[in-house]
């Protein structure tokens, strides 16, 4: 009975001009990268290595190269979108080399498929360089081309262009991110924590007044700018007018239950809508004696020049904001500042 079975399955065969397919073996003079070792699976139409060498893509890809070189194939090189796709047809089987940059190095797969199973479809992204053992080179970039001969996909100017914006855009949302991070790490002490007990409240900041102020030489007028108010609309003090040696300066106060982090950014802000550069920005976070923590002071300050020159006259603007208790509001106070350029 498995006599006639047989028969029958070999008479199906010949009747319809099929034949099993050979088993594929990859050419003994494919070797992988120098120091890689190879994981290989295999089954009746197709063999495959895969391993990661410890070289640059590039790298990888010229090794390939000289193999298909020195043993007379000619090859296309592609790049697919996520690395360098290389394919030939060697007496064994068609083969398919993909080469992937990863964190560790270069990822390589090898593909020898039978001859005999159907050509897989050639849609692969990227033009196309065909290259030939030095008869000759053919393909997008047309004969004698330099990056043709080496089995490189040589980019355009467009490529080129689309590559740096590409980076360009990836180091802005780095920085961007960080930037966030760096906000958000201190954004988690703006958050009220409620202790049991009934928090006191800090002790009223005593209002101190100063002599008139002095103005030095050319020193800009004082005045407090149109700009300069409260994160939320909150009632500022009166000012206070002081003087210190070349300086004279107005400050106010007042208080706000805002986020610290939302203070520092909207004030940096403010200060360069005004032409002023910021030159310190900062917050620090404070512990109660049970361990936990908020954002207790920081301080915002910036400076204009008013003229030329190596010591112009200058209108320097300081926010400075901090609470004593948890979960209280905070104190911010503000001070405008101006100072000659002592006597030129």
């Amino acid at each position: 009975m498995r006599r006639v079975i047989s028969t029958l399955l070999l008479g199906t065969c010949v009747l319809f001009g099929q034949t099993a397919p050979t088993p594929p073996s990859l050419p003994h003079w494919l070797v992988p990268y120098p120091g890689a070792s190879a994981a290989t699976s295999a089954s009746s139409t197709l063999v495959e290595n895969s391993y990661t060498a410890e070289a640059k893509p590039e790298e990888v890809s010229q090794h390939y190269t000289k193999l298909f070189a020195t043993n007379g194939l000619t090859f296309v090189s592609n790049f697919d979108g996520f690395g360098t796709s290389i394919r030939a047809s060697a007496p064994e089987c068609d083969l398919l080399i993909k080469i992937r940059e990863s964190s560790s190095g270069t990822v390589v797969k090898e593909s020898c498929a039978s001859k005999e199973v159907a050509a897989q479809p050639q849609a692969e992204s990227g033009s196309a360089v065909v290259v030939t053992n030095g008869s000759g080179i053919h393909g997008a970039y047309g004969a004698g081309s330099r990056g043709a001969a080496s089995g490189y996909h040589l980019k355009s100017a467009e490529e080129i262009k689309q590559y740096n914006e590409e980076r360009m855009r990836e180091i802005k949302a780095k920085r961007e991110a960080f930037e966030r991070e760096a906000n958000a790490s201190m954004q988690r002490y703006d958050t009220p924590v409620y202790p049991q007990s009934q928090t006191p409240q800090a002790p009223p900041v005593a209002n101190l007044t100063a002599p008139a102020a002095h103005y030095h030489d050319d020193a800009p007028p004082l005045v407090w700018p149109s700009w300069l108010v409260a994160v939320n609309g909150e009632h500022l003090s009166e000012s206070t007018r002081s003087s210190r040696g070349p300086e004279s300066s107005l400050s106010r106060k007042y208080q706000t239950t805002v986020p610290m982090t939302e203070l520092q950014q909207f004030y940096k802000q403010r200060l360069t809508q005004s032409g002023f550069t910021v030159r310190k920005s900062f917050m620090a976070a404070g512990s109660t004696s049970s361990g936990v923590k908020q954002n207790a002071s920081g301080e915002v300050e910036g400076d204009r020049p008013e003229g030329s020159g190596m010591n112009p006259p200058t209108t320097t603007v300081k926010i400075s904001f901090s609470r004593n208790y948890l979960n209280e509001p905070i104190t911010v106070w503000i001070a405008v500042s101006v100072r000659g350029s002592f006597g030129r």
